[in-house]
């Protein structure tokens, strides 16, 4: 494999492939925090997920269509390697178990996604903003400081984007959550006072 497959370096806010491409093949993160986005009405971009080291890339590609339907975009320096999609097709002939940690990625994907369209076609502004820092805290921890890791990566724009919002609704939320004793904010870094208060806002 390692005839075949590129090892590319990205840096912050690069796009490794964009949406309407030709599908090429599949890329997986080696390092780095990538972005996938969607554009929906009136042009407006829609985070679908955020994928770190051990991710794939590109997977939806792989359709009748053989077109990328999302692009990705790094929110920081990025290590990708890249697989043509041919030879990519021979490896999961070849090799089950990966053909199977493919299909387990998938459906986690799905059921991902079908959650988060229920949340967003039911909750308010609060409580979207309320879910985009739960899911930032479920998919990068809490430092000693109980500020979430990596958030210096993210602009308020990339929040927005996950939640369907746009950036003034997300910095009026942060502003509210901190008049209510659940965060502290500094620049970028946001520090959890009150997790179980954060939840409760979610609880429907």
């Amino acid at each position: 494999m390692d005839e075949i497959k590129i090892i590319n370096r990205f840096s912050k806010k690069q796009l490794i492939f964009h949406e309407g491409n030709p599908t090429d093949g599949i890329y997986f993160i080696q390092k780095g925090i990538i972005k996938v986005v969607k554009k929906g009405a009136f042009n407006k971009n829609q985070i679908v997920r955020i994928s770190t080291e051990g991710d794939f890339l590109g997977h939806r590609g792989f359709s009748t269509n053989n077109t990328y339907p999302v692009s990705a975009e790094s929110l920081s320096d990025s290590l990708v390697c890249f697989v043509g999609k041919m030879f990519f097709y021979k490896i999961l002939e070849e090799t089950p178990k990966l053909t199977i940690n493919l299909m387990l990625f998938l459906a986690d994907e799905i059921n991902y996604e079908e959650a988060r369209l229920r949340d967003m076609a039911v909750f308010n502004v609060r409580e979207k903003v309320a879910k985009a820092i739960i899911m930032l805290i479920e998919k990068f921890g809490l430092n000693n400081a109980n500020e979430i890791n990596y958030l210096e990566e993210f602009t308020r724009q990339d929040i927005a984007e996950l939640v369907g919002l746009n950036p003034n609704q997300v910095t009026k939320i942060l502003a509210e959550f901190k008049e209510d004793n659940i965060i502290e904010t500094d620049n970028k870094k946001i520090k959890i006072i009150d997790l179980k208060k954060l939840e409760k806002i979610i609880l429907i």
